[in-house]
């Protein structure tokens, strides 16, 4: 299931982003949207519950937990608590929960282009906290669910080099790996730690970088969401990364990855 979400300090921002989610749900609720935005050193999340069905849902509580980006990890701890009142038939409750930044684990490394320099004044903020949400709660009865949201953001230069984003799993055995979603003058590969192409497999624990680049050609303030579907054990995660071309045109750029490394570690 693929959510698009809009919250309060998304409009203000005027970002709108796809999230794919993996959900399970056995009761009368199900999440309807999923997001988050930083705003002065906070993290906003903001999580929509939805009555589908056609009787008054019941009461529900839960929490939110988060983790590192990638697919197969263990939580690093809890974002908060909620309770969801009884709903209405076709009707939605939202929650919000508000946290600083550095209760969450780090968001995802990126490298970009520019190294160390920045492009903000440029390409706009890119502060969006990227790892992973999970999100589990419990009905009355007994019913309830869980989703799971694994997400970041990328600036890319149209033209100019390669970005980055490292991603982490935790699988214990062989991950199998495709990509979905890929827009037209994008290009995209994963790569390990030492930038060398993965090959059809990944090994336990596997650890690597999204490499993302775009043709000149590509409008600059276009953006778009690729998918890396990792599978463990019959389970098949969708980790997703939206990327947005940016007018590099003013910004020095490092072509080399030694430049690429020292901005992943500043």
């Amino acid at each position: 299931m693929r959510i698009r979400f809009l919250s309060l300090l998304t409009l203000l921002a005027a970002l709108s982003v796809l999230l794919p989610v993996t959900a399970v749900a056995l009761g009368q609720l199900e999440v309807s949207a999923v997001d988050w935005a930083t705003n002065a050193g906070m993290v906003r999340f903001h999580v929509q519950f939805h009555n589908p069905g056609p009787s008054l849902s019941e009461s529900a509580s839960g929490e939110i937990h988060s983790q590192e980006y990638g697919a197969f990890l263990p939580d690093f701890g809890s974002i908060g608590a909620f309770n969801v009142p009884p709903l209405m038939p076709d009707s939605f409750f939202d929650v919000f929960i508000d946290v600083p930044l550095d209760v969450l684990p780090p968001s995802a490394p990126t490298i970009t282009p520019w190294g160390n320099k920045t492009a903000a004044v440029i390409c706009g903020p890119d502060d969006r906290w990227g790892g992973n949400v999970d999100i589990i709660w419990t009905e009355a009865t007994g019913g309830g669910g869980q989703v799971n949201v694994h997400y970041c953001d990328l600036l890319v230069c149209p033209g100019a080099g390669h970005s980055y984003v490292h991603v982490l799993t935790g699988c214990t055995g062989l991950i199998t790996w495709s990509f979905s979603g890929i827009c037209p003058g994008w290009h995209v590969a994963l790569l390990n730690e030492d930038y060398t192409p993965v090959g059809p497999a990944l090994w336990a624990g596997w650890t690597g970088f999204f490499d993302v680049w775009a043709d000149a050609s590509v409008p600059v303030g276009t953006t778009c969401c690729i998918m890396l579907n990792l599978t463990c054990d019959g389970v098949t995660v969708p980790v997703e990364l939206c990327v947005e071309a940016c007018d590099c045109s003013t910004v020095e750029t490092e072509s080399s990855i030694w430049g690429d490394v020292k901005s992943l570690y500043r």
